[in-house]
Formats: C-alpha cells, structure tokens, sequence
C-alpha cells in the first residue's frame, strides 16, 4: 500500500527528519519521497497498511521539541 501523509506544525527539520528515518526502520516501511521545513513535514510511503497506520501515529506524537498542529492523508 502507498500512502502520503503531510504534517503541519512547529518542527526542528534535522531532528524530525532522523525521527521519521528511525520509525519507519523500525517499523519496515519504506520513505520513497519526504520534504521537512520548519513548518511542514510531507511524506509518500510504502508498506503495510497496519504498520503505515502506525508510523503515522508516531508522527503525530513526535520528537521531543516537535509539535504537529494538523496532519492530511493523501492516500
């Protein structure tokens, strides 16, 4: 299954750039496509959809110092 996902909200891009690297590792899912500014987190994904669900939620949890606002599924 392939899915995007953007995040809005407060974010250090190095930090919540390694954070999705690690989780998605973890996680067996593969980041084909990712963006990351101080405002905006956008990822495209590809794996199963239980595990895709569950890196999501990571994202929504976040790094220390990392707030997200809102987040959008685009697939």
């Amino acid at each position: 299954m392939v899915r995007e996902i953007r995040f809005e909200g407060r974010f250090d891009p190095e930090l919540f750039r390694d954070f999705a690297i690690a989780r998605a590792r973890l996680l067996a899912v593969e980041i084909t496509d990712m963006s990351v500014s101080d405002h905006c987190f956008s990822v495209r994904l590809v794996g199963e959809e239980a595990l895709l669900g569950m890196f999501e939620m990571a994202c929504l949890l976040g790094p220390g110092g990392c707030i997200v606002t809102g987040t959008e599924s685009l697939g």
